[in-house]
């Protein structure tokens, strides 16, 4: 088992602003290994002053922090120790959160609709140098249908989920790797599929319609 190979001074950062999650999250991982010592941040702020005392194994974000970004986060937890893993544990299903986590370096993108086995599984794998792409499938999976029978495409749910972000053309053109006109294609069939005339009646029209899922 690889839960035996795990020194006893394995230390995890865990950053969530909801104690009552990071409380049952430190119950579940607690059993990684003996001795295993697991700290809290609730703020990015603190999360910054926790890796400037302490040298971390493993670190698991939240994406929303009230005091910043946690894809922002991740960037300067980077800056300070590019060794250290961090994993982005979330409650979005957003395929462009985890695009864009990905992008800037995270060793995972777990939603936090996994179970403790699943959770405990992702650290271990985490620990010893895997990527873990964990989400939640059945939502995902039911968004993607709904997409399809309103005739949008898969590619046009990403710039949907981009749009709602509030990006314009030419940072979702960098975010996908694709050319303006190609972005400006597909938004005219997303605009038609939901019968919108503007942006912000494209985005609170897919928020009504369940097709943006944070």
């Amino acid at each position: 088992m690889p839960i035996a190979t795990l020194p006893p001074d394995t230390r995890l950062l865990l950053i969530d602003d909801h104690q009552i999650y990071l409380d049952g999250l430190t119950l579940t991982l607690n059993s990684l290994c003996q001795g295993i010592t697991l700290d809290h941040a609730r703020t990015a702020g603190e999360a910054m002053e926790q890796v400037s005392h302490h040298t971390y194994d493993l670190i698991l974000l939240d994406l929303h922090l009230p005091d910043g970004n946690g894809l922002h986060l991740l960037e300067k937890l980077h800056a300070v120790d590019p060794l250290t893993p961090v994993a982005i544990l979330t409650g979005s299903n957003n395929p462009s959160d985890m695009d864009a986590a990905l992008k800037r370096g995270a060793a995972g993108f777990i939603s936090k609709t996994a179970d403790g086995p699943t959770l405990i599984n992702a650290a271990l794998r985490l620990l010893f140098g895997e990527q873990v792409l964990i989400a939640d499938e059945t939502q995902m999976q039911d968004r993607r249908a709904l997409a399809r029978d309103m005739g949008i495409t898969p590619r046009q749910l990403e710039i949907l989920d981009l749009l709602a972000e509030g990006l314009p053309n030419k940072v979702i053109c960098q975010r996908l790797s694709l050319s303006e006109d190609t972005v400006k294609t597909h938004l005219k069939a997303v605009f038609a599929a939901l019968g919108c005339h503007n942006r912000t009646e494209c985005v609170n029209t897919a928020r009504r319609h369940g097709l943006i899922s944070s």
